[in-house]
């Protein structure tokens, strides 16, 4: 039986103690904050050795890398100034191969000042039309198309292809030396990024209703020996560099014939179709022939940083040993000041 309380008799608050706890986490390891951790404990034994062996592993990787790119053989002719001199016909370089470039040979054309990194000039593109989808051309601005017909390919990328070509001439014999697009591109960009409208026939017929870029001077159906948009030149290109100085790769050495084993040494000239306008962007153009090592093309640039790390590595270590040896003990000692027995 229940005592009814009287109606002026007040039951007091429970304490804080008593009260629910709605919002209290979970009494978890991981909400309470409890789980195991470890604090690495600098000392003079493990941090010594640590810094010594980043030094004795970066010298001899970068002292390897600079050799690697010592023996890349690199012939850079920049033509821009040459070619804007002579008022009339090709543009002819002549020069010359001291010693024979042996194995592959590459051959690529060159930029400076121009920012193919920008922003807007990157996002000036449409993946989906350089598949085959002509009619796609969102994000291809400021070059929309003027009129009922789709710009193809387009985009500022396309618009601003690099269209100077090149020959190479044997002086001794007047023969052109033999060049081949075949491992030029990437397998990713030839299989799964540039892609022709299916059909047969002339090229032309599945490219019409379409029209050209404004720099342009033909129609894509005519590029690259009708290779459309699976022209080597044009995917190469559509492939954007990162910085505002960069070379991209135009050809490789046919190896058959006189060229099994190399370029040969000799005089050659370089037959320039002087096209490329670079005045405008105050910027300059170039051609470089080389070959290749383990390491890639002929690049000091990560060697050093290798041999200026490890050599920083090595002196922070010499200074650390003698501070310790100086004054190791006495910073011990007074680390133990006020410390029981």
């Amino acid at each position: 039986v229940g005592i009814a309380m009287p109606p002026d008799v007040q039951q007091e608050p429970a304490t804080e103690a008593e009260q629910p706890k709605k919002n209290r986490p979970k009494a978890t390891p991981l909400r309470q904050q409890k789980l195991a951790a470890w604090q690495p404990i600098l000392t003079a034994t493990t941090v010594l050795p640590t810094v010594f062996c980043v030094g004795i592993v970066f010298i001899p990787i970068g002292i390897a890398l600079v050799l690697a790119s010592q023996g890349v053989q690199e012939i850079f002719i920049k033509y821009a100034k040459h070619c804007d001199s002579q008022l009339s016909g090709p543009c002819l370089y002549d020069f010359n191969v001291p010693t024979i470039f042996e194995g592959d040979v590459y051959f690529y054309y060159y930029l400076e000042n121009f920012y193919q990194n920008h922003r807007r000039y990157v996002k000036s593109r449409n993946d989906q039309q350089y598949l085959g989808n002509l009619d796609q051309i969102s994000d291809c601005s400021p070059f929309d198309p003027t009129t009922k017909f789709p710009i193809v390919p387009c985009g500022a990328v396309a618009n601003s292809l690099f269209n100077d070509t090149f020959k190479i001439i044997r002086k001794s014999d007047g023969t052109e030396v033999n060049l081949t697009k075949d491992g030029v591109l990437w397998d990713v960009d030839k299989d799964r990024k540039f892609k022709n409208p299916p059909g047969d026939g002339d090229l032309c017929l599945r490219f019409q209703n379409t029209s050209k870029p404004p720099n342009w001077p033909e129609p894509i159906c005519k590029r690259g020996e009708g290779a459309g948009l699976e022209d080597v030149d044009f995917i190469v290109w559509m492939r954007t560099a990162a910085l505002p100085n960069f070379r991209k790769l135009w050809r490789k050495l046919d190896r058959t014939g006189p060229y099994a084993n190399g370029l040969p040494a000799g005089e050659y000239t370089l037959n320039i179709s002087n096209n490329y306008p670079v005045a405008r962007f105050n910027g300059d153009k170039g051609f470089v022939i080389s070959t290749t090592s383990w390491a890639g093309g002929k690049n000091n640039f990560l060697g050093i940083a290798y041999l200026v790390v490890g050599g920083v590595a090595i002196a922070l270590g010499v200074i650390f040993v003698a501070i310790h040896v100086r004054f190791g003990h006495s910073l011990a000692e007074l680390g133990n000041v006020g410390n029981p027995r």
